[in-house]
């Protein structure tokens, strides 16, 4: 087979190094905060994840402030692809191996229902962020690995409902159109959203439900006391009788516990300038989501209006400065597509995900403090899911039970919260990429 040509994708003379997202966000700067001396919720993190917690929480009656280092959901929470997907990162094989059969079932269903839950959470709280479930497609860099994703898909669908198929490289081009793959799977009840607007509408939601929220207020340190947890923050101490660790790939040294077990991994993003939309729509058709099957995969869609090309991946040992960064995504999006050559990148940030070191997705409420984190890089869902459960939990109410719960939050004696690993990782990923194939058929 021959190589794959590669598109030439330039950088734009005024490239913007935040998100592109940003441009639509309705949010005005929150007031200072006023904080109580004590409340029944303290939640850290005001992203998806403490956000639907502090939602459900507040709507039950109870008092909570959320606390956030910066203006809350300005880490992940909309610098992600927007991607609504009911996917667990280490597979329906592997989780059955792991935990049996029955499990496995449980924890992919429950994925499943976090898709539900964000479309109920957008529809019953009015919020306007373009959500659609318009599906995703994961396409092939290879035979082989097309082989793997058929094998994976029919493991699953004979133990649950699926809706999902295998595509064959000769019918890709109705789905996407790339000369980089080789067929893929298409799965239907997923779909996208703007994440801004979303964070937006939920933060909006959480405070007319009576959550306070303490932008630019950093909790520097918690301590237990006879009565509940002391925390201090920026502008002084509140009790709370309860706490929810919600900070993800942000997790810092005020909760060293939970900082030693997560490890924060850096994803990237650019945004082409407006194309025609007709292009658009021919080379990702019926604007699904797409993530390809490279380790150090790419993720993109259109924009929600149709307009540009949004792609994301791990930096690997490609990322630097931010000129560098952009111009190593162009490329890739060139590869994708050839027919881009000579488009300019207008936008191009970075985010941190977060990940466990057996990479399923955290939860748990021991005493008086919980945590909900880990979503592996698909926690557009899930963050809110985990967080409503969390909140649940918090309450003592049953229904906070989740598929999740039990599991071990393991660290190792060789971290405590810096990464240093993941260069020689990436490193590897990207040499096996290499091998791997993503050839023109």
């Amino acid at each position: 087979m021959a190589s794959a040509k590669s598109g030439s994708l330039k950088l734009s003379e005024d490239i913007q190094f935040e998100p592109w997202w940003w441009q639509a966000r309705a949010r005005s700067t929150l007031p200072e905060p006023e904080l109580p001396g004590r409340v029944d919720h303290a939640i850290i993190g005001g992203g998806y994840t403490g956000l639907s917690a502090a939602l459900t929480l507040a709507r039950s009656g109870a008092s909570v402030v959320v606390f956030d280092s910066g203006d809350p959901g300005d880490g992940a929470s909309t610098r992600n692809g927007g991607m609504v997907g009911d996917r667990l990162k280490p597979g329906f094989p592997a989780l059955t191996r792991t935990f049996g059969a029955e499990s496995a079932k449980a924890m992919m269903d429950e994925a499943a229902a976090s898709v539900d839950f964000i479309e109920r959470l957008i529809i019953d709280n009015g919020i306007a962020c373009d959500f659609g479930r318009m599906g995703r497609y994961y396409p092939a860099v290879s035979r082989k690995h097309f082989d793997a994703m058929t094998r994976k898909l029919e493991a699953e669908q004979a133990a649950r409902e699926v809706s999902a198929v295998m595509v064959p490289a000769e019918e890709q081009s109705q789905f996407l159109h790339s000369p980089l793959y080789h067929g893929g799977r298409l799965h239907h009840d997923t779909g996208g959203l703007h994440p801004a607007k979303f964070h937006d509408g939920l933060l909006a939601a959480a405070r007319g439900a009576g959550a306070r929220i303490a932008a630019r207020t950093a909790v520097l340190g918690m301590e237990e006391t006879d009565t509940g947890i002391a925390l201090e923050t920026g502008v002084g101490f509140v009790e709370a009788d309860k706490v929810l660790i919600c900070t993800n790939g942000y997790t810092g040294p005020a909760t060293p516990e939970h900082q030693a077990r997560v490890i924060p991994v850096t994803s990237a993003i650019v945004a082409t300038e407006e194309l025609d939309p007709d292009l658009v729509s021919r080379l990702i058709p019926g604007g699904r989501m797409i993530t390809d099957s490279y380790h150090l995969l790419n993720y993109y869609r259109p924009s929600p209006d149709g307009k540009r090309i949004l792609l994301g991946s791990r930096p690997g040992l490609g990322g630097g400065n931010d000129q560098k960064l952009a111009s190593y995504l162009g490329r890739r999006l060139g590869r994708i597509f050839p027919e881009l050559d000579g488009t300019a990148i207008t936008h191009c940030w970075s985010g941190k995900v977060a990940f466990s070191f057996d990479t399923f997705p955290k939860i748990g409420m021991g005493g008086r403090i919980g945590y909900a984190m880990c979503y592996g890089g698909s926690g557009v869902a899930m963050s809110n899911w985990l967080g409503h459960k969390l909140a649940q939990k918090a309450m003592g109410d049953l229904a906070g039970r989740t598929a999740f719960d039990d599991m071990p939050f393991p660290g190792k004696f060789y971290y405590n919260g810096w990464p240093w690993f993941l260069g020689p990782m990436m490193a590897w990923y990207g040499l096996s990429d290499a091998l791997s194939g993503g050839t023109r058929r």
